[in-house]
């Protein structure tokens, strides 16, 4: 259960942002952007999910300037 919990943490951004993208297109344009705007939030939001839980992909303690 805690393996399919980790996945959603993820997932669920990333398909509600692209539900708001194609919802996006049948509505008029105030709330079209506004869904645009939730949807960059969303797409953004599962995707720095996804690279936060990517092994070795460093962070600022392992890449020292």
């Amino acid at each position: 259960m805690q393996g399919v919990v980790g996945t959603l943490r993820y997932w669920l951004p990333l398909v509600a942002g692209f539900i708001c993208l194609v919802a996006a297109l049948f509505v008029g344009a105030i709330l079209a952007w506004l869904l645009m705007m939730l949807a960059f939030g969303l797409l953004l939001d599962g995707a720095t999910a996804m690279f936060e839980r990517a092994g070795s992909t460093g962070n600022l303690t392992t890449h020292r300037q």
